[in-house]
């Protein structure tokens, strides 16, 4: 299979995996692209490039204002807005992040995104298992 086969074969499963995803499934994908695009970045400012690292922070950015966007304050109630100030405060880490400081702010945010992620894949499982 050529380069352009095996492309073109990856984007339809990764197409085909979001357009049949329970909504609890998407949430799990948003935040593993936040997190792959949050490492991208701590490796683009560990070999000093600034402008990709910020191209990969906008990226994370954009799918954590999805987050926030998808909220549902009138059904989740204490959990939409404790969810609310996380992602509120990872935007904030994100914004004051820079060649300097990424080794200090990076971690925590990847470590924050990781937890609410392990816990959306559990109920993602636990939701298959009652199914």
């Amino acid at each position: 299979m050529g380069t352009y086969s095996a492309t073109m074969a990856r984007r339809f499963y990764e197409e085909n995996t979001v357009n049949t995803a329970s909504p609890v499934k998407l949430v799990v994908l948003l935040y593993d692209g936040a997190i792959r695009f949050l490492k991208l970045a701590e490796r683009a400012f560990a070999e000093g490039d600034r402008a990709l690292a910020r191209m990969h922070i906008g990226k994370a950015e954009k799918i954590i204002l999805e987050l926030l966007g998808s909220l549902n304050f009138e059904d989740g109630g204490e959990i939409a807005e404790n969810l609310f100030a996380l992602y509120r405060f990872v935007l904030r880490e994100c914004a004051r992040m820079s060649g300097e400081n990424y080794e200090e702010v990076l971690p925590g945010v990847i470590r924050i995104l990781s937890g609410l992620r392990d816990a959306w894949k559990e109920l993602e499982a636990y939701g298959q298992r009652t199914s």
